[in-house]
C-alpha cells in the first residue's frame, strides 16, 4: 500500500462482474471528429439542426448520420470535435482529444479520412482512458491489425460496398452512423440485428464468411434481402484475459460494465470523497447506495435479478490494518468491519451481467391432419 499522500485513490476492481452509472439510464453520448477550416472546437449538439452551418457539406452529413440511430433508439447528444485540416501528422487530432478529456462520452467516431497513424493514436488514447475508468469506446473502420480490446469496435466493411441507393460509403465514412447507433441502444438491449433501414447494399459475404468475420472480433453488416442490419454485436476482443469471461467480447456486456464503472467513479468522486467522516456507518451508506443502483440495473435488464451485492472488502481491509501494525488475530469479523481505516475505504461488489436474446432454437411439432 502506498504511503505517500496524493490524489485520493479510487480503485475499482471487477472480476467477471459489473460496473455502472447513476445518471446513465439515458441514451449515450457520441464524440464525432471532422476536419474543417471553419467552426473549429467542440460543439455540444442535441439535434442535427444544431450542426454548424459553416461546416462543409460532407462534414455536416457525417455529423448528421450520428443522430440517425435505429428503431431501438437514438443517441441523446453528439459532441462534434472540429479539428484543423491536414493529415500529414497527428497534431490536429491530438489537440482535439485534449479538448474532450473532461467530457463523458460513450462512443468515438474518427474523422472520415482518418489515417493509419491517427488510428494508432486513437487506439492508445481509448485504452489509456479506460484504464482510468472512463468509458469511451472507439468505432474503428477496417483496422490494419486486430485491436483485440473491449474498448475498440472493429467495423469491418469493404470500402464502397455500403450503399444507400446511389450513394456509397467507405467504412470510415459510415463510422459516425455506427457510433450513433450503438450509443442509442437502450441498456437492456443489444445492437445485434439492429436495422439500418436506409442501406440497400453491404459487403457481400456468405454465411460462413460472416461467422468467420464475427469470430475474428469484427462488427459487420448483413442484408437479409429485406433490410440491412448489424451482425452480432461484438467488440474486437478475441483473447480472453485469465480473470475475464468470454462474454466480454459482447458490446452489450461491456456497456453494462462501463455503466457501473461510470456510476462508481462519478458517485464516489462527486458525492463521497472528502465529504464524510470515514466511519463504519458512512461506509454502510455508500454500500446501500451501490446496492440500490444495482437493484435498478436488475430491473433494467443489465444485471440478473437477485444476484447483485456490495460489501466491505474484509481481506483488503485486514491487509491494510496489518500493514499499519494492527494485530488482527483476535478481532471478530464485525470488529474488522468497524475498525478505523484512515482515509481508505475498501469495498467489493458484483453481479451477473445479462446478455440479450440472440440465439434461438425453436422446434415445431406438427400434428397429423388425419383423423384417428
Amino acid at each position: 500500500m502506498a504511503t505517500t499522500i496524493g490524489l485520493p485513490s479510487l480503485t475499482i476492481t471487477f472480476q467477471k462482474a459489473a460496473q455502472a452509472a447513476a445518471n446513465r439510464s439515458k441514451k449515450g453520448y457520441v464524440g464525432v471528429f471532422v476536419r474543417d477550416s471553419q467552426a473549429q472546437g467542440v460543439h455540444q449538439l442535441t439535434s442535427a439542426a444544431l450542426i454548424p452551418s459553416e461546416l462543409g457539406a460532407d462534414n455536416q452529413a457525417y455529423l448528421s448520420r450520428a443522430f440517425t440511430g435505429t428503431d431501438r433508439g437514438q443517441p441523446s447528444k453528439v459532441v462534434a470535435v472540429v479539428i484543423a485540416p491536414g493529415t500529414e501528422d497527428t497534431d490536429a487530432l491530438e489537440a482535439g482529444l485534449k479538448l474532450i478529456e473532461n467530457q463523458s462520452l460513450d462512443y468515438i467516431a474518427p474523422p472520415p479520412d482518418v489515417t493509419a497513424a491517427e488510428k494508432t493514436l486513437l487506439e492508445t488514447w481509448v485504452k489509456e482512458r479506460r484504464k482510468d475508468y472512463f468509458t469511451e469506446k472507439l468505432v474503428e473502420a477496417n483496422p490494419a491489425s486486430p485491436p483485440d480490446d473491449t474498448g475498440i469496435i472493429s467495423f469491418k466493411e469493404t470500402d464502397g460496398a455500403i450503399a444507400a441507393g446511389n450513394t456509397t460509403y467507405t467504412a470510415a465514412q459510415y463510422s459516425s452512423r455506427i457510433a450513433g447507433a450503438l450509443a442509442g441502444i437502450p441498456m437492456g438491449m443489444s445492437c445485434t440485428y439492429a436495422a439500418l433501414e436506409e442501406l440497400t447494399a453491404v459487403t457481400p459475404r456468405s454465411e460462413e464468411e460472416q461467422k468467420t468475420a464475427i469470430n475474428e472480433g469484427n462488427l459487420i453488416l448483413i442484408h437479409d434481402g429485406q433490410v440491412a442490419k448489424m451482425g452480432r454485436g461484438v467488440n474486437s476482443l478475441t483473447t480472453i484475459p485469465a480473470t475475464g469471461n468470454a462474454d466480454w467480447s459482447k458490446i452489450k456486456i461491456v456497456e453494462g460494465m462501463d455503466l457501473i464503472t461510470y456510476y462508481l467513479r462519478t458517485t464516489i468522486q462527486g458525492q463521497y470523497i472528502g465529504r464524510y467522516p470515514n466511519t463504519y456507518d458512512n461506509k454502510c451508506l455508500l454500500l446501500t447506495a451501490i446496492r440500490e443502483y444495482f437493484s435498478y440495473l436488475e430491473s433494467a435488464g443489465v444485471l440478473n435479478p437477485g444476484e447483485s451485492w456490495a460489501e466491505i472488502d474484509l481481506e483488503a481491509q485486514e491487509r491494510w490494518l496489518k500493514a499499519q501494525g494492527v494485530e488482527t488475530a483476535d478481532l471478530t469479523e464485525q470488529q474488522l468491519k468497524e475498525y478505523q481505516t484512515g482515509s481508505w475505504v475498501f469495498i467489493k461488489c458484483g453481479g451477473r451481467l445479462v446478455d440479450a436474446m440472440e440465439d434461438f432454437q425453436v422446434i415445431f411439432h406438427a400434428a397429423s391432419t388425419l383423423a384417428a
